[in-house]
């Protein structure tokens, strides 16, 4: 049965790479809110931010996408409202399971410093607080784990 797997939490905590390297050990396709935010411009112009409507707009692009493959999905993104998860979750029934990965401000600050596209201290803290906000699946502390330990941990959870 094709199954849904998200991977959240705020700006530097490290779903990106956990999530292309669960979709490649688990041999499941990855998919990104922001890329697909992106792809498909739902970012309005002269806006403070993305409203939650461009979200609910990508959750339907994914269950387009997941009904017209064969393949279960690993989608990661930061998860900023509750009615996009919940949206998720009614689309998907009990096909979805749902990691939070948690890690100290400071250290989603550091990580996000070392990337290529940095956000910044403001953004992260920003991120940081509203993403925590949300209690949502399996949460991960990953402040002072590996990558392979990360993985490790969700592939242990995993239905």
């Amino acid at each position: 049965m094709k199954k849904l797997i998200i991977i959240r939490g705020p700006l530097g905590v490290g779903k990106t790479t956990i999530s292309k390297v669960l979709a490649h050990n688990l041999h499941l396709e990855y998919l990104s809110v922001d890329q697909i935010i992106e792809d498909n411009k739902l970012i309005p112009i002269n806006t403070d931010g993305i409203p939650v409507e461009s979200y609910l707009k990508v959750n339907q692009i994914v269950l387009d996408l997941i009904k017209n493959s064969e393949d279960s999905f690993i989608l990661d993104g930061c998860f900023y409202y509750q009615e996009q998860i919940d949206d998720l979750k009614n689309k998907f029934n009990n096909n979805i399971e749902i990691f939070t990965l948690i890690s100290s401000v400071d250290k989603c600050i550091e990580r996000d410093s070392k990337r290529s596209k940095v956000y910044g201290e403001d953004s992260a803290r920003f991120v940081y607080s509203i993403t925590t906000n949300i209690k949502m699946g399996y949460e991960i502390d990953n402040t002072n784990l590996t990558i392979e330990e990360t993985v490790k941990k969700i592939q242990e959870l995993m239905h």
